[in-house]
């Protein structure tokens, strides 16, 4: 009996101990105790056998799971990984093609953006790892599967104490409620005009902290993904703080949020040719120095700043040759060959962008209803040398612009969840189903969401000197300076210094945009958005990339009576997909 005890106890423990190895360690308790309570093993036996199954334990790495996502962390929890990732799959319909005929806007005419079509798109598909690296700091690798950026995010974020952190690597500036707000997470299928002059995502580095009710980050970050010149090279500032007054009186149901942010940038910017919006390929060289694409990701442009270059060819590029037309495509030498200026060809200079902006953003939510907006103020000046002017002579041109952006916008959780249970550190994050719905089943209403949005944008206090070149272009108020037969029927805004096309200031515009919009959120994992979005011009005008260079190239007339667009519909929906 004694032989076969030992047996018993040697042959549990080798089990239990394995068990340690393959993860199944949580029955091990109950394993031990049934043993002990048959008599097998005695109670100081069941102890020795569960201090070497606990030891083992202690080694293993800890899986686990939340809401859909699998993390594996160190038996300490100091250090993790987890795989994450999102798919965003739109389908749009727009009412653009109403404004045209076979010799007008048709499909065929919408010569690089396609933003005049009805379509299918793959709005956002990345991937990457997320974790804790000893305790003390979170990080972020992930990456684009479609479009040209390849990194999306790569940073380090050491934040072992909520009052100071330090995060820096490839980031989101600390500017703008929306754009903080996950693409994930926020309200409708695409942010407001009040987010499109956002930095968005930088090289930067920045300090931050948050303490009850209230947060800060500020730093230093860069415009572009690398310096491109010697000139105007310091690095950009932001900075933004936040208040949840809420929070401050204890109260669990509602945000009451407000928060101020600016940033302040100066900046080198390529110029390039472009073949797509004239007759011709131009060997003018110009760079959007901001731009807009109409609400709910409509229509791009609607309206652009845009300064213009040294051309190729041009004493900018020390070669002592002249560039005194750009009006086809082999006017101008480089090192005295001819240069056949066709799609993106650099500038031998870069331009120098100086932005000012700063912005207000609020949130009032109490249980299932909230109310948001945001409103920002920006001034831009544009300078760039060598570029040719009205008579072919090379100066220095200038472009200035004031532009204000705003939201405002409510909506209401028709299933009665709670917008405080998403909100932390400043910003909403996912709104989660007190009810998920179970495709197995059918049962569960998921979380259902309305919501209704106005967004705006003004351009005022426009300028540009030197060059007809510099230009504005979209729905501003200025007169057509290119609406010709020959290259189509393109709305340019631009100022001579002589007042021949304009006066400064003429060239202002803007639009306004209503969107209401509908969200179910079946889990965690995945939701289907749908919005209808009705923009309004301040002024008609001809688009800027659709119907120009296949026309003039087909030797198609445009009609005398080619219409402006005044206004734009948009329906899209879109099928999402996040972990």
């Amino acid at each position: 009996m004694k032989f076969n005890k030992k047996i018993a106890v040697a042959v549990s423990g080798a089990v239990l101990l394995m068990a340690g190895e393959v993860a199944i360690a949580d029955s091990t308790t109950d394993i031990v105790d049934a043993l002990v309570s048959k008599g097998v093993l005695t109670e100081e036996e069941g102890k020795l056998i569960s201090k070497g199954h606990t030891s083992q334990k202690e080694k293993q790495p800890t899986i686990k799971e939340k809401d859909g996502a699998f993390s594996i962390s160190s038996p300490n929890g100091k250090n993790s990984i987890q795989l994450t990732g999102r798919l965003h799959f739109d389908g749009r319909y727009n009412n653009l093609d109403g404004f045209g005929d076979e010799t007008s806007y048709p499909w065929n005419r919408d010569l690089d953006s396609k933003s005049g079509a009805s379509n299918l798109d793959i709005r956002r598909a990345r991937l990457g790892v997320k974790g804790r690296i000893g305790g003390v700091a979170d990080y972020l690798l992930q990456f684009n599967l479609v479009g040209s950026k390849v990194v999306d995010e790569a940073y380090i974020d050491i934040n072992k104490y909520e009052l100071a952190g330090l995060k820096f690597g490839m980031s989101k500036v600390p500017f703008g409620l929306e754009q903080l707000t996950s693409s994930n997470n926020i309200d409708f299928l695409e942010r407001s005009y009040a987010d499109q002059l956002s930095p968005a995502k930088k090289l930067n580095v920045q300090l931050h902290g948050e303490t009850t009710g209230a947060t800060y980050a500020g730093g230093l970050f860069q415009m572009n993904d690398s310096a491109l010149s010697q000139k105007d090279h310091s690095l950009s500032t932001a900075g933004r703080v936040t208040a949840n007054f809420a929070e401050l009186l204890s109260n669990k149901d509602m945000i009451m949020h407000v928060g101020l942010a600016g940033y302040n940038s100066n900046y080198q910017m390529n110029t390039a040719t472009s073949s797509n919006t004239s007759g011709d390929a131009e060997v003018a060289n110009r760079g959007s120095v901001f731009a807009f694409t109409s609400g709910g990701r409509g229509l791009a442009n609607a309206y652009r700043m845009q300064i213009a270059g040294a051309e190729p060819g041009s004493s900018g590029a020390d070669n002592g040759s002249t560039c005194t037309s750009a009006t086809t495509a082999t006017s101008c030498s480089y090192g005295g060959t001819s240069l056949n200026a066709g799609y993106n060809t650099l500038s031998p200079t870069t331009a120098s962008v100086h932005t000012d902006r700063y912005g207000l953003e609020g949130i009032l939510a109490w249980n299932n209803f909230k109310l948001q907006g945001e409103y920002s103020n920006a001034y831009y000046k544009a300078t760039s040398q060598g570029a040719s002017g009205v008579s072919g002579v090379l100066s220095e041109s200038t472009a200035k612009a004031d532009v204000e952006t705003w939201y405002a916008e409510a909506l209401w959780i028709m299933t009665g969840e709670k917008y405080s249970d998403a909100y932390k550190k400043g910003v909403m994050g996912a709104l989660k189903p007190s009810k998920e719905f179970n495709m197995d089943t059918g049962t569960g209403m998921g979380l259902w969401e309305l919501g209704f949005r106005a967004d705006r944008f003004d351009v005022y206090n426009t300028s540009n000197t030197g060059t007809d070149k510099t230009r504005f272009q979209g729905a501003t108020d200025g007169v057509t300076t290119n609406a010709t037969a020959s290259k189509g029927k393109i709305d340019e805004c631009s100022y001579t210094g002589s007042g021949v096309n304009t006066v400064a200031g003429s060239c202002n515009g803007g639009a306004t945009s209503y969107t209401a919009g509908i969200k179910w959120v079946w889990n965690p994992n995945m939701l289907i958005k749908a919005t209808y979005t009705y923009t309004d011009y301040d002024n008609a005008f001809y688009p800027i990339d659709i119907g120009a260079k296949n026309i003039r190239a087909s030797g198609i007339t445009p009609a005398s009576d080619l219409k402006k667009i005044d206004h734009e519909d948009l329906f899209m929906i879109r099928g999402q997909y996040m972990f």
